[in-house]
């Protein structure tokens, strides 16, 4: 397995300060890939962008501190300034919402969710693919982060910086993401922060309040799927949010907006990977009774609507030389939360074998 595996122990400012140290690299990596992304796409300069991801430091408070703490120590490990890994930690409210009055598609993922009656034994399984520029892969990393008081252990696939991101836990909970967009914006918990708060619940009612809280400062679609066999999805934007349950047992996700109220107050996407994504993958899903986790992995290699498929790669058309910032998927992982199992490929799945991950 290709990917870096770290233990994040101690006060919010030791975790934060083993990742930045142990995984400096992937920081600085995705500094370079973010800093492109919102020159780019924003007109944004990397102190632009600072500037404005320290205006959230104001709603990092009370029981959100302790992970502006932990940004502080990532920023000292790797010897930044915590306007660098706030303006990490923002990159989807940077992205994707219209903090500077500009909109663009979201280039993600691929999220899904299977309970009873759809899977084998009555399984609850969960995972996602993660589309993204290619630069990231250098950026990626698994963090374990054991059980604390209250808090269950959980294990987070993360981007070198960000104190939060998809992952499972040991109370039995499964997080995923799928990036959205819209033309409002505000100021709220960023949702890497919500991930990392709702991972760190012993139970899913007080999950699923970590993801909802409102005002939330960007567009986000949050899945989170039980051991006990329950699934919800959460489609939230500065406005307010709508919560979808699975159908038969089933729940897919890409990156726009399927709620009906939601779907209603915002444009649609612009391209057309995303609508591709979610009808293969339910097509698939509907035609293979009683799921099993092999068969997820197998989902995940998919390349109906190639390039823009389930197993996403870069335009064909795309000289070698500048696929650094072209999308694919970077990553792709599935879990049976009834037996605690999770499998994991890095970079495309289609070229890579899935491996167990202990969690």
């Amino acid at each position: 397995m290709n990917v870096p595996v770290i233990e994040l122990k101690g006060s919010p400012f030791e975790k934060g300060f083993i990742h930045g140290s142990q995984m400096k690299k992937q920081v600085m990596v995705s500094l370079e890939t973010y800093a492109h992304r919102y020159s780019q796409q924003r007109g944004l300069s990397w102190e632009d962008a600072k500037r404005l991801a320290l205006r959230f430091t104001k709603v990092l408070t009370g029981e959100y501190e302790v992970y502006l703490e932990e940004m502080r120590g990532i920023a000292q490990g790797a010897g930044l300034e915590l306007g660098d890994i706030l303006a990490l930690n923002l990159r989807s409210e940077i992205l994707y919402s219209s903090l500077k009055d500009m909109h663009f598609e979201a280039d993600e993922c691929t999220a899904f969710s299977a309970i009873a009656p759809a899977t084998k034994d009555g399984h609850a399984l969960a995972g996602q693919s993660w589309d993204f520029n290619i630069a990231q892969r250098e950026a990626s990393f698994i963090a374990r982060i054991p059980a604390e008081g209250n808090k269950p252990a959980i294990l987070m696939f993360l981007e070198g910086g960000m104190v939060g991101g998809k992952g499972v836990s040991s109370a039995g909970m499964c997080l995923t993401l799928n990036a959205l967009t819209t033309p409002r914006a505000g100021i709220g918990i960023p949702l890497h922060v919500r991930m990392r708060s709702a991972l760190e619940c012993k139970y899913l009612t007080d999950a699923m309040r970590r993801c909802l809280t409102t005002p939330i400062p960007g567009p986000v679609n949050f899945t989170i799927t039980h051991k006990d066999g329950l699934s919800f999805s959460m489609e939230l934007d500065p406005d307010g949010a709508e919560v979808l349950e699975s159908e038969d047992g089933l729940m897919v996700h890409t990156n726009h907006y399927i709620g009906q109220k939601m779907r209603l107050s915002h444009p649609h996407s612009e391209g057309g990977s995303t609508y591709i994504r979610l009808a293969r993958m339910k097509q698939l899903m509907k035609g293979k009774p009683l799921l099993t986790i092999g068969d997820f992995e197998g989902f995940l290699k998919d390349h109906a609507g190639y390039p823009s498929s389930i197993c996403a790669h870069p335009s064909p058309d795309v000289p070698a030389d500048k696929l650094k910032y072209e999308g694919a998927t970077n990553y792709a992982f599935v879990a049976d939360l009834t037996e605690n199992r999770l499998r994991f490929v890095m970079g495309n799945p289609c070229e890579g074998s899935f491996e167990d991950i202990e969690f």
